[in-house]
């Protein structure tokens, strides 16, 4: 943390970060204003508004190929991390003709912190994407390819489809459904499955999502920054 905001009256130390009620006390807006852009949270729900979601969404649906230069945008702002790409999806819903429920992709930078215990942040990078939609796989199939371009690795988790509904709508963070993942799958193959794996479905998608990939886009500066945030590194702390 910048000693300008932890030396600042009321003077912030260590035991206040102990437990929220030891940390209230001590939140100023200097505080608050660092904390969301460190740990890429939305200000105004710092702030307790509760018609705002906490993560920030970079979404370019049906404009896959944008994520590329984002992401090659955060290795630039951050090349110090861990970074992968997590797709959830509804547990137990099948990967083909019969999939359902909602679909969530998370970005998530990580470094090591004290005693252990690891420090990230988050990014959603779809909203209100739903596996029961093809268009939305196609667009899945071509961000996993964007990903492992970008050496990005991608991984599976699944949870129970009403937990993936409160973070598509914003009443839940990332952290607190991390702990209720209930298994996995393979996000990758979408695009290069094994070949007792394939099948049309699967082409389909993928030819899909290479046909969105192949789309003319033009990517603005803009449209390819990165919203504001502090590099999560050890020069942070």
């Amino acid at each position: 943390m910048p000693a300008a905001i932890a030396q600042a009256k009321p003077g912030l130390g260590m035991a206040d970060c102990s437990s929220p009620e030891q940390l209230k006390p001590k939140l100023t807006p200097a505080l608050l204003d660092w904390a969301a852009g460190y740990l890429n949270l939305r200000r105004d729900w710092l702030d307790g508004r509760e018609d705002v979601p906490p993560h920030l969404v970079v979404d370019h649906y049906k404009h896959p190929a944008r994520y590329g230069p984002w992401l090659q945008a955060r290795k630039a702002e951050a090349p110090d991390v861990q970074r992968y790409l997590s797709v959830w999806k509804a547990y137990g819903t099948p990967v083909g003709p019969g999939a359902d429920g909602p679909l969530c992709l998370v970005y998530e930078e990580t470094i090591a912190g004290l005693d252990g215990m690891e420090r990230s942040r988050y990014w959603l990078l779809a909203d209100g994407w739903t596996m029961g939609h093809a268009p939305c796989v196609e667009n899945l199939a071509a961000v996993v390819h964007v990903a492992q371009q970008a050496g990005v690795l991608v991984v599976g988790k699944e949870l129970r489809a009403p937990d993936l509904v409160r973070l598509q709508e914003g009443q839940a963070v990332v952290p607190e459904l991390l702990q209720r993942t209930r298994g996995s799958w393979y996000p990758t193959d979408l695009v290069n499955p094994p070949p007792q794996h394939d099948s049309p479905w699967r082409q389909a998608m993928w030819h899909g999502g290479q046909g969105l990939l192949a789309r003319p886009d033009t990517v603005t500066a803009s449209q390819a920054a990165t919203p504001a945030a502090e590099p999560l590194d050890q020069a942070g702390q």
